[in-house]
């Protein structure tokens, strides 16, 4: 959830300060959204091969 959260501040700082186009919003949205999606899958990797071990 810390992620979530580090993820939802970021955007919100990006979009305050920014005054670039909304496309350009929309893209470093997905580019977090695909950061978010590879961390908890490197996170659920990291749990699988400690109870392999």
């Amino acid at each position: 959830q810390s992620v979530n959260a580090q993820l939802k501040a970021e955007v919100l700082t990006r979009l305050s300060h920014s005054s670039r186009t909304s496309y350009a919003v929309a893209v470093d949205l997905s580019e977090m959204e695909l950061e978010k999606i590879l961390i908890e899958k490197m996170e659920g990797n990291k749990s699988i091969q400690r109870s392999d071990e």
